[in-house]
């Protein structure tokens, strides 16, 4: 099955076509206790479920009910983590399907775009550079229009390097001063105090706690969006359809949000 003479060890013809009835025979055997759960109706199905842990917790509070509501026969099971482990978590099928925000790579995985998000800057409304700007009445449907160039003398605060940057780049923000946050929430927190700018998506700031979004300013980067994928393992969709149900409720879910 592998080849020991190169380096790194390799897999041979042979073990190719191992790995693939191998596959078949795992995907056959998850079926087989699903329609027996079935048939005796002795325990739900679990729906691995795998999800980014910025924006996923928001996009999953909204989708997870309707599945529950609708399918109650189908347990979910949650895992979060970050896109690229979520791809090899899928292949290995330690999950069955993730909502990801990155794009895909693997011919294994399949992918469905089903919205874009929306991407600001966001600054306390009694932030200096927003003191010539109505912040009064701006929100995630009227943001403050301002070129980010002229934000560039203020604080970035900073999750992780993001999805944003090459965006913010376009539109020449490069700020000097760079404050790393260690979450996400404590980056909006920070902001909230006046203490600097950082990006957020458009569902952070609809469904985020109200005392810290109230405080926000939603600024305007032009037309940057994050896409945002269903994904899943091609051969565990050919024996698991829950997986094919999911994607419908979620189509259907964000049907008016996904700018498509």
């Amino acid at each position: 099955l592998f080849d020991r003479s190169k380096s790194p060890i390799q897999v041979t013809e042979a073990g190719k076509i191992f790995c693939v009835y191998g596959e078949k025979i795992l995907n056959m055997e998850k079926s087989l206790y699903r329609k027996l759960h079935e048939q005796n109706g002795c325990e739900k199905l679990v729906l691995k479920v795998g999800a980014p842990p910025i924006s996923g917790d928001y996009i999953l509070s909204r989708l997870l009910p309707r599945m529950a509501n609708n399918y109650p026969s189908i347990q979910l099971e949650l895992c979060s983590d970050y896109s690229y482990n979520l791809y090899r978590k899928l292949a290995s099928q330690q999950i069955d399907v993730a909502c990801v925000v990155a794009p895909n790579t693997d011919p294994s995985i399949a992918a469905e775009l089903i919205l874009y998000e929306k991407v600001f800057l966001v600054a306390a409304r009694t932030h200096p550079s927003l003191r010539n700007y109505d912040t009064e009445h701006a929100n995630i449907d009227h943001p403050i229009m301002i070129s980010p160039q002229e934000l560039n003398d203020y604080p970035m605060i900073q999750f992780i390097a993001s999805y944003t940057e090459a965006c913010l780049r376009q539109q020449s923000y490069s700020p000097k001063t760079i404050i790393k946050a260690s979450s996400s929430p404590l980056a909006l927190e920070l902001a909230a105090k006046g203490v600097g700018l950082t990006s957020v998506v458009r569902c952070q700031l609809k469904y985020g706690r109200s005392e810290i979004v109230q405080s926000l300013v939603p600024i305007s980067i032009g037309d940057c969006k994050l896409p945002v994928y269903i994904v899943y393992n091609r051969m565990a969709n050919k024996s698991l359809p829950e997986i094919n149900l999911f994607i419908e409720e979620a189509k259907e879910e964000y049907f008016d949000a996904s700018g498509l």
